[in-house]
């Protein structure tokens, strides 16, 4: 039986395959982890330098340098501690930043406020009262708001 040699780079057996995973092939992956902890650094408050990021991470202040300075190659673990310091993923810290995103809304923040002592005693009535009693009652709620809509009140009852 004779041997045949099998070439170990598979290039007489299968054709070339390249495989491209980011639009972007000629960019490393350390230049984009340098970009993101940049951005993260300047961003995130309490976090603006090598040694705050390095204690807020668990990790030595060389790995962040390197990390920072796209040198070296990261553990998969310290990318996810450097990460964590800034309450992100290592996905976060992996992944091309997305600019086609629109600016978000302003933020409108609404809050709750138990209503005044007049308000609840008139609901409470309400509640309490009669059917003859709600409906007058309504009937004056209505009148009140036309009367809002339609410009200052007049001293006389209609």
């Amino acid at each position: 039986m004779d041997a045949h040699p099998i070439p170990t780079n598979g290039s007489a057996q299968y054709p070339h395959i390249d495989f491209r995973f980011c639009d972007h092939p000629y960019v490393e992956i350390s230049q984009i982890i340098s970009r993101n902890l940049t951005e993260l650094m300047a961003s995130y408050p309490g976090r603006e330098t090598l040694a705050k990021v390095a204690k807020a991470a668990h990790v030595g202040f060389g790995t962040v340098q390197r990390a920072r300075n796209g040198d070296g190659n990261l553990t998969v673990q310290n990318l996810d501690l450097i990460a964590r310091a800034f309450r992100r993923t290592a996905k976060d810290l992996l992944a091309e930043p997305v600019d086609e995103y629109e600016l978000a809304a302003p933020v409108t923040v609404l809050t709750a406020q138990e209503p005044p002592v007049e308000e609840r005693e008139l609901l409470q009535g309400y509640r309490d009262a009669s059917q003859e009693v709600r409906e007058i009652l309504l009937d004056l709620a209505r009148k009140a708001t036309r009367k809002k809509d339609f410009g200052p009140r007049s001293e006389s009852n209609d």
